[in-house]
């Protein structure tokens, strides 16, 4: 076969023709934007900026970098390998390492326009868009110059990656590299994306600005949906060959297989360029089309608390002073001068703010349309009468709000509720519903770790420590997270702040999952696991104290327990899907479960925005201590006289609360860890391993499943039983039943090869639905009574979960001497040692006053200084009053 005839795409089976025309149309439409952007800040505006100069050096790079794919499709890319000459290889080889240098650089050049874009419209008013644009850029780079010197140097050595004459080298696969590195561009691309959402909803434009605004910044979701196609093509590269580590081309029919993946990583660099441009346009636009932006003068502006014309936008002043005959530059900027942009209070404070002058009359298109010296932020305005007064009574307010609401986090000017202490009935229940999402997500989290755990040791044929390792991973990061970031971000920002910030947290965790399942890494599953632990304790650190504090205190216990009880059906949902449809078809890799992880990283973009528009109630230091002094009327009432022994009583109940919840997550994890070890101990040994026999009534699956099942089945029961019970009874009778039947799994007789072991396997089930309880039990009567102290408390309790991550291990090693069965007096001691917690808070009075605090006839505390006769019986009044009584 020659060379013409190869040339001619039309004789043999090839994907080249179409990665050259979808390239090559996308740059033309990318290039096309580019120009309309160069005239309209050059031309029009007459002045260029930074993220100007860099999106031109992103169009020059993505030239290069679609001029190779177009070579190397010219020269047998997409064609299978025996269709390929000999005389191609040079030229196949030099094209796909000049496309896989240029496409990080291209790329990190789109996104670097784009942030300093953001960084410039944010110039002294949008600090939080500042600072999230600085760190967003700094990954971008720091990520894209890594990702090209490993491009770079992919091979040793470097001229075997482009010179088919080299023999000896060693090589980086990388369709391989690409796969792995796609989290960061999804991380990156989603930071881009919403990064400007808070600004956007938040100005004041009239509707059809306001409309096309929106509109243009949004449109940057269709390159994080090019990222995900893109991501499917490298997926399905990687399984339809084996890539060795000769390097590229020498992988079986890599030249066909990772044709359309190239591809669509030109498509995507060309779609961020069009996207990057599309913002900068207005001012070519309204020359050229002005009805597509430019609302009739009678137009109301989008906000409906703004005014009709009279409020009209800054654009068409702008206009109107421009018409004037030849004013030069400086006498237009003092026509600017009654432009006014919003304080740094104004954009980046609290939600309560009403309506200011400057922003309604400051406009974030307008801003796009002056060039620097005009921008308003450089401006400063005459002061008069009404100006004087408006500015005056604009600060008093601001300063207002800002001293009573420093825990408020958000950009929308929308009511805040009143404070989480005083809510009540359907408000308490609209808030706590909201925040029992998270707990469902966490729980899901927790079972598909497990159910991946698991998988991953079967695939890497890993020993049970480092199986185990992966959880202490998880575990141990309770710990760090709970103590520093959740503390810190709850103390310092209130719940709000904290659950975005988890969120966050967690949502990279799930993002660093991808690389390891392509890699099948260890360390990179320890690292995954770490970051999602993290995460998870963030939001636990502001969850469950949320629960808590958000309606009437003499249901605290109640809330959590239903919560908890929720997390846990979020973990048997995870188990069965694992069981049922992820693993099922598991061979060797888990490149497919990736999917899973990513759906549930975007997910967790979602809800993050969701919560930070959400106006979630707060609760004050103050506030909580006065809640905490209300609570204990045995120390700060008529009724006791003890309170000069507060601080170490309560600082006792704290400690023994920690080491109780300490005690249980090391018991529980436990437990889980070693419950399928033991039922298959019972069974004697199977002929087959791939048929396995069992002397159980049922499978090991079907045993964890009804496991998991009465674990939540046990907190919603404990939820409904708090409500007419002292939640103190409960969690001793729970820790006694965990007790009693981890006890009677240890010590009973080891059954025979021909008996049936259930005497066994149902007293360790019944280990699940006891111990299901006492997580929210501590949480919630370890909180009772800390005052200002709580939120610490919350963090402390929540990093108590650590204990998973040491006593696993502590099993595994008595199992060496006394056997699977035999090991479990190790969660015989952890339960007998914790029970010390629910016999301390029952058996000493001061503390059963902390945590049953005297209760008027509708459920809420007793005031401070009143006697115990004024309101009856402690007994509570009714269960109905959670969800129906209000204040």
């Amino acid at each position: 076969m020659t060379a013409d005839a190869m040339d001619d795409f039309g004789s043999p089976a090839s994907r080249g023709e179409s990665a050259l025309v979808v390239t090559t149309t996308t740059f033309v439409l990318a290039s096309i934007f580019v120009a309309a952007r160069l005239v309209s800040r050059f031309g029009v505006l007459r002045h260029g900026t930074a993220d100007d100069y860099v999106m031109i050096l992103a169009w020059v790079l993505a030239l290069g970098m679609s001029c190779a794919i177009d070579l190397g499709a010219r020269r047998g890319l997409g064609r299978h390998e025996v269709d390929i000459p000999q005389s191609w290889i040079g030229a196949l080889r030099g094209s796909q390492y000049a496309f896989t240098i240029l496409y990080n650089p291209a790329l990190m050049a789109t996104k670097t326009s784009i942030l300093i874009f953001y960084l410039r419209i944010s110039r002294n008013t949008q600090n939080m868009l500042r600072i999230a644009s600085y760190v967003t850029l700094a990954i971008v780079n720091v990520v894209g110059v890594t990702l090209t010197f490993m491009n770079a140097f992919q091979c040793d050595p470097v001229r075997a990656a482009y010179d088919p004459t080299v023999s000896d080298r060693q090589c980086i696969p990388i369709v391989m590299l690409y796969l792995c590195s796609a989290p960061a561009n999804i991380m990156t691309d989603l930071a881009i994306l919403v990064l400007p959402i808070p600004v956007l909803t938040g100005i004041r434009l009239p509707q059809r600005q306001k409309t096309v605004l929106v509109f243009t910044f949004t449109l940057g979701v269709f390159v994080t949906i090019v990222d995900v196609i893109r991501i499917y093509y490298l997926q399905q590269a990687v399984r339809s060959q084996e890539i060795s580590r000769l390097g590229l081309g020498s992988g079986q029919d890599l030249a066909w297989a990772s044709c359309t993946a190239f591809m669509w990583s030109a498509v995507e660099v060309n779609v961020g360029i069009i996207c990057a441009c599309i913002p900068t346009l207005k001012p070519l636009v309204t020359k050229i089309l002005p009805f597509m932006i430019t609302d009739p003068v009678s137009d109301p502006v989008s906000d409906p608390g703004s005014g009709p014309a009279n409020t009209a936008s800054f654009s068409s002043q702008a206009k109107k002073k421009k018409k004037g005959s030849g004013e030069p530059r400086h006498a237009r900027a003092d026509s600017y001068a009654r432009i006014q942009p919003l304080s740094p209070a104004h954009m980046g404070g609290g939600g309560g703010g009403g309506t200011q002058e400057g922003e309604e009359e400051m406009g974030f298109m307008d801003f796009l349309t002056m060039p620097p010296e005009l921008s308003p932020t450089c401006l400063t305005r005459t002061p008069s009468a009404h100006t004087a007064h408006t500015a005056h009574t604009t600060h008093t307010a601001v300063s207002d709000n800002t001293n009573t609401n420093t825990v408020y986090f958000g950009f929308v000017n929308m009511r805040r509720p009143k404070s989480m202490l005083h809510t009540r009935g359907s408000e308490s229940l609209k808030y706590c519903t909201l925040v029992t999402i998270l707990f469902f997500l966490w729980g899901f989290s927790y079972g598909l770790l497990n159910a991946l755990n698991n998988e991953i040791s079967k695939i890497a044929h890993q020993t049970m420590s480092q199986t185990l390792g992966l959880t202490a991973a998880y575990f141990g990061a309770y710990c760090i997270g709970a103590l520093t970031v959740g503390q810190y971000a709850l103390r310092r920002g209130g719940f709000k702040a904290t659950f975005v910030t988890g969120l966050v947290i967690y949502g990279i965790g799930t993002l660093v999952f991808w690389p390891s399942a392509v890699l099948s890494s260890f360390p990179g599953f320890l690292i995954s696991n770490f970051f999602v632990g993290i995460g998870l304790s963030v939001l636990e650190t502001a969850a469950n104290p949320f629960l808590v504090l958000c309606g009437p205190a003499a249901y605290a216990e109640s809330r959590l327990l239903a919560a908890q009880g929720v997390q846990a059906l979020g973990s048997l949902t995870s188990h069965l899907l694992a069981q049922k449809m992820l693993f099922r078809d598991i061979r060797g890799s888990l490149i497919e479960v990736q999917w899973t992880y990513l759906a549930v990283a975007l997910f967790t973009v979602v809800l993050a925005l969701f919560f930070y528009y959400m106006p979630l109630p707060e609760a004050s230091d103050a506030e909580l201590q006065a809640l905490a002094d209300a609570s204990s009327p045995a120390m700060l009432t008529p009724c006791g006289h003890r309170s000069q022994l507060r601080l170490p009583l309560l600082t006792t109940s704290l400690v023994l609360a920690v080491a109780a919840q300490f005690l249980y997550v090391a018991a529980q994890e436990s437990v889980s860890a070693y419950f399928s070890l033991l039922l298959r101990s019972l069974s004697p040994p199977s002929p087959s391993p791939s048929t396995p026999t069992y002397n159980l009534s049922l499978s090991p699956a079907s045993y964890h499943s009804i496991a998991h099942t009465l674990f939540a089945f046990s907190r919603f029961l404990a939820a409904l039983f708090a409500l007419y019970l002292p939640p103190r009874l409960i969690l001793l009778a729970s820790l006694l039943g965990a007790l009693i039947f981890s006890a009677v799994t240890t010590f009973s007789p080891s059954p025979s090869p021909s008996s049936n072991p259930s005497h066994i396997a149902d007293p360790a089930l019944l280990i699940f639905f006891f111990e299901g309880p006492l997580w929210p039990l501590i949480f919630a009567l370890g909180l009772r009574g800390m005052g200002r102290r709580t939120k610490l408390a919350a963090a402390c309790l929540t990093a108590a979960a650590s204990g998973g991550a040491v006593f696993p291990f502590v099993m595994l090693g008595a199992q060496h001497s006394m056997g699977v069965k035999g090991s479990f007096c190790v969660v015989v001691a952890l339960f007998g040692v914790g029970l010390a917690y629910p016999l301390y808070v029952n058996g000493i009075g001061r503390v059963r006053a902390v945590v049953d605090p005297v209760r008027a006839q509708d459920g809420d505390l007793l005031p401070r200084g009143a006697r115990c006769d004024d309101v009856g019986p402690r007994r509570r009044s009714s269960g109905i009053d959670f969800f129906f009584r209000k204040v």
